[in-house]
């Protein structure tokens, strides 16, 4: 009789686990911009343990692309739908969320056919500017039934040497 509280403690525990999202720590810039973009449940928020290793290439791309003047202080990354190639009209409709809803401005558009990704950067707020960035990967991760990978960005200049 003594278990059965404990079973359904770790019961109600289960089942909460199972049915929240485990994403990257709380940024809600980036949160809206991702949900204004490429909202659920076409696209999907990636939980922190999936695909780490193309998270960690995609963080150093947009590092290494920057000429590492910007450092990434947040990210929330996202699995397009099987098959899906709308990476361009989820790069316009986080176009619009910033320029719109933030009042941001474009400060980078890198979209090269030769490289594994494609970048858009923008800065906004006047006295103490802010940087977020979209990017998406060019072709489909491996063993995801098609599905591409998607970062949003928070960005603050590299401290200079």
């Amino acid at each position: 009789m003594k278990f059965r509280p404990l079973a359904a403690l770790l019961l109600l525990v289960c089942c909460s686990l199972m049915s929240c999202k485990t994403i990257e720590p709380a940024n809600s810039t980036l949160k809206d911009l991702q949900e204004w973009a490429s909202p659920e449940p076409y696209d999907s928020v990636s939980p922190a343990h999936e695909q780490q290793r193309a998270k960690a290439a995609m963080v150093q791309w947009v590092e290494r692309y920057l000429k590492h003047e910007y450092r990434v202080i947040g990210q929330r990354f996202v699995l397009t739908a099987p098959g899906s190639t709308d990476g361009a009209a989820i790069g316009s409709k986080a176009q619009q969320h910033v320029t719109q809803n933030l009042g941001g401005s474009m400060k980078i558009n890198g979209w090269y056919d030769d490289d594994g990704y494609r970048i858009f950067l923008w800065t906004f707020g006047d006295s103490s500017p802010r940087y977020v960035a979209f990017v998406w990967a060019n072709d489909f991760l491996p063993d995801t039934h098609d599905r591409t990978l998607l970062g949003y960005f928070e960005l603050v200049p590299s401290a200079k040497h």
